[in-house]
């Protein structure tokens, strides 16, 4: 525990902040919704609103999922005791989602992986029985363990079994999609982590599932950050299906290939329209993004969780790039690509992208 502490002590003297104006002025949406063409010739529309971390709801014609909610930003000195949902920032999130959509449109929800910043804040929203229409939400065997006080919420906790998750590590494998509606089908794919340096990733111990049983019993319960382990973490390729087919890859945490790439198969029967990734960490993977938007080839690029989760901003714009990243050496990959601005996109959190297509 005491490299732990270290490490966290030394950032919080050492690590600095960036402007994401400095580096990222011509895709970053000024104002709270935007439109994203992701095809010349489009048609068709869907929403995504982005509300920070790897907090995103996908919807069209009424139906949405939810990924990794987090809203309850901790100060980083936090981490050396415990950490809760904020329900002041609860109601600030509620109100930015529900400025574009109703909670009523949320089918599932799906969770990368079990830090506290992708899924600290689920037990609220189940208890609260904020989204109606939610009854299942999947995740790595971890999740149900951590929530195991919040079972009787009528909201199925899922693990993801073996037949659901591609694994891009083997050869010949089976594989299921999962239908969220007649409309909405989800592949989850096994990926990784990036380290929190070049060299190490922190959160990662076997989950201590006693703890959870007995600190977590309420939403509003305090707990130990670095309780929260990584577990397995996913990306995932989402389809939302018609006539007009407009397929999504997500993945909330960086990952080093093959880990996280969706199977090539898929790719081959229907390209990839619009990629999310995680900017978070980038700089301690080889070559991210580069080598999984060469592999992906999507139409266009979206950046989540890239801005400092570690302090609460004071307005829409008051938004900073999250600490211990080197904005320099992203940059530069970015550009290393050769896309025009228009193939990125890098929305503030509490922002609609109209997806057109």
């Amino acid at each position: 525990m005491f490299r732990y502490l270290t490490l966290i002590a030394l950032a919080s003297l050492t690590a600095c902040t960036h402007s994401v104006s400095r580096f990222y002025p011509e895709i970053i949406p000024q104002k709270s919704e935007a439109v994203f063409p992701v095809r010349s010739d489009a048609k068709n529309e869907m929403n995504i609103v982005y509300l920070g971390s790897g907090n995103l709801v996908l919807e069209r014609d009424g139906e949405a999922i939810i990924t990794d909610p987090f809203f309850s930003n901790q100060k980083l000195l936090k981490l050396l005791g415990k950490v809760k949902s904020n329900p002041s920032l609860y109601n600030t999130w509620k109100t930015n989602f529900e400025y574009f959509l109703s909670p009523s449109v949320v089918q599932a929800g799906f969770v990368s992986h079990t830090h506290y910043d992708h899924v600290m804040d689920l037990p609220l929203l189940i208890e609260s029985h904020y989204f109606k229409n939610m009854d299942i939400v999947y995740g790595n065997n971890y999740l149900p363990k951590i929530m195991q006080n919040f079972k009787e919420e009528e909201v199925r906790l899922t693990a993801l079994t073996k037949e659901h998750v591609y694994d891009p590590t083997t050869t010949d494998q089976q594989y299921e999609w999962i239908s969220v509606t007649p409309s909405i089908r989800v592949l989850p794919i096994l990926s990784d982590h990036a380290p929190h340096t070049k060299k190490k990733l922190y959160m990662d111990k076997p989950l201590e599932e006693q703890y959870f049983d007995e600190h977590l019993i309420y939403s509003n319960s305090k707990t130990k950050a670095f309780k929260w382990s990584t577990g397995e973490t996913y990306s995932f390729l989402v389809d939302f299906m018609g006539t007009d087919t407009l397929r999504v890859f997500l993945q909330t945490s960086a990952s080093q290939h093959p880990f996280g790439f969706p199977p090539s198969e898929e790719l081959n029967k229907k390209g990839v329209d619009l990629a999310i990734v995680c900017y978070a960490s980038a700089p301690n993977v080889d070559d991210y993004p580069n080598q999984l938007v060469e592999f992906i080839q999507p139409d266009k690029l979206m950046f989540v969780h890239w801005e400092d989760f570690f302090r609460t901003p004071k307005s829409f714009h008051d938004q900073r790039l999250v600490r211990s990243t080197n904005p320099k050496k992203v940059r530069k990959r970015i550009d290393r690509l050769g896309k025009p601005n228009d193939y990125f996109i890098m929305p503030m959190p509490g922002t609609r992208i109209k997806v057109k297509y």
